[in-house]
């Protein structure tokens, strides 16, 4: 991702150095969720992800200098489009500086490389009870797919399938 400044504003690559930062929003964003105890990142996983092994990408938005929010994106494939999608795991803007086109300027940040990477879509989580981001999101023009659910196995169950 290229950098962007303007009013203020920065959006960059994460560096090893803002893993502290990182890890600061993960709680935040899931204290946001309620869902805080789910947390298991480490800075030392994160390392491991993000700048070790490359598997996912982060972004720090700035304004005036501070920390003010963050984006963690993965790539997957989609048969249907025969190409790559960016999968946004997270994207967080503090409370208190929301309304101001950050989040817009984050978004329009992640097209752009998803256009780079010749991505045929961009997906991400809303959780049913984020009201005001899936009204947002839909401001956008984003689709809400209703037609599948997800499913998921955690670490236990996929050593149990495993070994089954």
């Amino acid at each position: 991702m290229k950098q962007y400044e303007g009013q203020g504003l920065t959006l960059r690559p994460a560096n090893e150095n803002d893993l502290e930062v990182i890890l600061g929003f993960i709680y935040e964003l899931a204290r946001f969720e309620g869902a805080e105890e789910e947390i298991q990142s480490t800075e030392a996983g994160l390392r491991d992800v993000l700048f070790d092994r490359g598997g996912a990408d982060a972004m720090i938005a700035e304004l005036e200098r501070e920390p003010v929010g963050f984006a963690i994106w993965a790539y997957s494939f989609s048969t249907f489009t025969g190409k790559r999608t960016l999968y946004i795991d997270d994207i967080y803007v503090r409370e208190h500086h929301r309304g101001k086109g950050i989040g817009s300027r984050m978004f329009r940040a992640l097209a752009e490389v998803a256009c780079q990477k010749d991505c045929g879509r961009m997906d991400w989580y809303c959780m049913e009870t984020n009201l005001t981001g899936k009204e947002y999101y839909r401001s956008m023009g984003a689709e809400e797919i209703n037609w599948f659910k997800v499913f998921r196995l955690n670490r236990q169950q996929i050593e149990e399938m495993k070994q089954s």
